[in-house]
């Protein structure tokens, strides 16, 4: 049955956490009829350091606006 995969960086909500695992249980039952004991959902958390966006290392302090420019295209 299905089995839903999260990475993130680490969260110190698992409020939040059990949330979003409820939400989308429900949302893969709804759409897919799965059982909900039949659904899989799982969250892996990836520390910022271990985590680049647009060669921007995520635990940088520049990570938002470093991820997020214009890099040239590589010739």
């Amino acid at each position: 049955m299905p089995i839903i995969s999260v990475t993130t960086w680490p969260s110190e909500n698992d409020e939040k956490c059990h949330e979003l695992m409820e939400e989308l249980t429900e949302t893969v039952h709804r759409v897919t009829g799965a059982p909900r004991d039949r659904i899989t959902v799982y969250i892996q958390e990836v520390s910022r350091n271990r985590w680049s966006e647009g060669g921007a290392v995520g635990s940088d302090p520049d990570f938002a606006r470093l991820s997020r420019a214009a890099r040239p295209a590589a010739v």
